[in-house]
């Protein structure tokens, strides 16, 4: 068939010419006679668009995708989105900006994959999803992304509005009516930032900016697009296209003035204050302004390590002993304690873009100054702003606490250093030593991350950055995480960990797939003791070693006979190893990383229970 732009001669079948790109509809068979004209003209051309060609709705969709800066595409392929395969091939071949299609495997790697992309970037990706079925698949890791705050737009399709090929270009499938729920856009619920529905090729690229813009917004999220065949296949010739710097994510201010003398003021009075930090590192730039008010008040400060906030090396790490506080400094953290409370006349500050922690539908900290802010923006103002308060009296008091500190530190150490040394030859082997041969194995090049039950640790990593844990309760997303920052940074050796629970949650098969596929080679290592831990602590407490269950062998949370992670590892083309003994960790350890130097991902298999 000839191309009618460039006159080249196609062979037939062709949906676009293989020299130009020009839409060769009349070989699909789809679109009737008198049906097959693009959309070539406009009644208002809004002020702020600009049009771009575009053969249909995807096109343009894919455009705009491109011009918010997307590097990545976390794809999950399906009959409503196999469009945007064609698309970035396209672009590619022409020599247009776009992403790069990564290719996943399961819904809950692609989505904790882009979290990880935006962890380490902070510029949210595209995650694309299959009808309403693949946004469920992630499960319980949009908890996770939501309450970490991380950036992702998820674009979803949608079974065709039209059953019998009405328009031309866009028909039902029989599958199609089974993928179809009741108001897919708003199935994401609390966990969605922002939620819309395309109904209209025309506007599809403003709607993607405006998702884009939400999710990099503070508090970042997710932004949840869904779109029907009819705007995916929608005839265009030309789309509408706008300018991201019009649609300028919000950003958290320095917070307000008078607050942060309070707060200031506060701080340099009180006799026994502490700091408790959680989510603040997030911020890498945070970490130094932090660090320049402990050491100007000699403030104590307990750091929760969702990312790295504060050097573990600092002798102002302190407990949080919140019964004797009598001011304390909440930055980014959303439950900061639940069982032991501070005293009745404790104030309570609290540093955060939603300082009020409204993701919490209860929650019962007290908070008497609370700051709207991105603290790393507030905390250079507040350590400027704490000089009004200072006295002789105070410096004085602030030398005496620091010495209490660096004594506390010093006697901490030692026990830190005998329990390692305890550790080192136990058998089973101890996650105490497993951690401190991840700590001498890492490097400043290295980025850790772990789960619930997981055995890295920051330990005495001082570089922001690169410290990320799993944020609330689902379990396995540091593995995909971990793959998401390998693509972002190449160049960093990442190691991510997690119990045995957590590594089956985690799509094991799909992380290395993923891992494999796009060379993204990264360690994982297993916390292996046979069982789900909390589950089984939880019953202990309840029940005690007397207890039926205890006696049956605690049915419904061991996992016996042991999984084998090595075995799965080298199934998947990666390195595995299994550990079992203190001596074999070290050697280990090196044999794993110099895999993935080389190009392999790799999982060593922890086994921390008599088998």
């Amino acid at each position: 068939m000839q191309c009618p732009k460039c006159a080249h001669v196609n062979p037939d079948g062709n949906r676009f010419c293989a020299n130009c790109g020009a839409p060769l509809r009349e070989a699909s068979g789809l679109m009737p006679e008198g049906l097959r004209e693009s959309r070539s003209s406009w009644a208002v051309i809004p002020s702020l668009a600009t049009l771009v060609d575009a053969v249909e709705g995807t096109e343009v969709m894919l455009a705009a995708v491109a011009a918010n800066g997307v590097e990545k595409i976390f794809f999950n392929g399906g009959t409503d989105n196999f469009h945007f395969m064609e698309y970035v091939a396209k672009f590619r071949a022409l020599g247009r900006p776009t992403p790069d299609l990564v290719m996943t495997t399961h819904e809950h790697t692609g989505l904790c994959a882009a979290a990880g992309y935006f962890q380490w970037t902070g510029k949210p990706q595209l995650l694309v999803l299959h009808t309403g079925l693949g946004t469920v698949q992630p499960g319980g890791a949009w908890d996770e992304i939501w309450r970490a705050r991380a950036g992702v737009v998820a674009l979803a399709g949608s079974p065709g509005q039209t059953t019998k090929n009405e328009l031309g270009y866009a028909t039902r499938g029989g599958i199609q009516f089974m993928q179809e729920v009741y108001h897919q856009e708003t199935m994401l619920g609390p966990y969605a930032k922002w939620a819309y529905k395309i109904e209209r090729a025309e506007n599809a690229a403003l709607i993607i900016n405006r998702a884009f813009q939400m999710a990099g917004s503070e508090p970042c999220g997710v932004s949840y697009v869904t779109y029907p065949m009819e705007v995916a296949l929608a005839p265009l010739g030309r789309g509408l296209l706008y300018d991201p710097a019009d649609f300028a994510p919000a950003i958290a201010g320095e917070g307000d003035s008078a607050a942060l003398r309070q707060a200031a003021r506060l701080l340099v009075q009180a006799k026994n204050p502490v700091v408790l930090v959680k989510g603040m590192g997030r911020h890498p730039e945070a970490v130094a302004h932090l660090i320049a008010l402990a050491e100007k008040l000699a403030l104590p400060v307990t750091s929760n390590d969702k990312y790295m906030n504060f050097p573990r090396t600092h002798w102002a790490i302190s407990p949080p002993a919140l019964n004797t506080r009598d001011v304390i400094l909440l930055i980014d953290n959303d439950v900061p304690w639940t069982t032991t409370d501070p005293p009745r006349t404790t104030r309570i500050i609290s540093m955060d873009a939603d300082p009020l922690q409204s993701r919490c539908p209860m929650n019962g900290t007290p908070v008497h100054v609370p700051i709207t802010c991105d603290s790393a923006r507030a905390l250079p103002v507040l350590v400027g702003l704490c000089d009004e308060f200072i006295t002789a009296e105070r410096r004085t008091a602030f030398a005496e606490r620091r010495k209490a500190l660096e004594a506390a530190r010093k006697a901490s150490d030692q026990t830190a250093k005998h329990n390692v040394e305890k550790a080192r030859t136990q058998f089973p082997l101890s996650t105490t030593w497993i951690a401190e041969c991840i700590r001498q194995a890492a490097d400043e090049n290295t980025v850790l991350l772990w789960d619930i039950g997981g055995i890295g640790s920051q330990a005495d990593r001082t570089q922001p950055g690169h410290v990320f844990q799993q944020w609330a309760a689902n379990l396995g997303t540091s593995w995909a995480r971990g793959i998401g920052i390998k693509l972002a940074a190449p160049g960093k050796t990442v190691i991510a960990s997690g119990g045995d629970g957590c590594a089956l949650y985690s799509e094991p098969i799909a992380c290395l797939q993923l891992a494999r596929q796009h060379n993204a080679p990264i360690l994982y290592c297993v916390s292996n003791n046979g069982r789900h831990g909390a589950v089984e602590m939880g019953l202990a407490r309840y029940g005690g070693a007397e207890s039926f269950a205890a006696k049956g062998g605690y049915n419904g949370s061991a996992m016996r006979p042991l999984l084998d992670f090595a075995g799965i590892a080298r199934v998947m083309g990666a390195y595995g190893e299994k550990v079992t003994q203190p001596d074999q960790a070290q050697p280990a350890l090196q044999r794993a990383l110099a895999a993935v130097k080389g190009g392999q991902a790799a999982v060593l298999d922890f086994v921390t229970v008599k088998e």
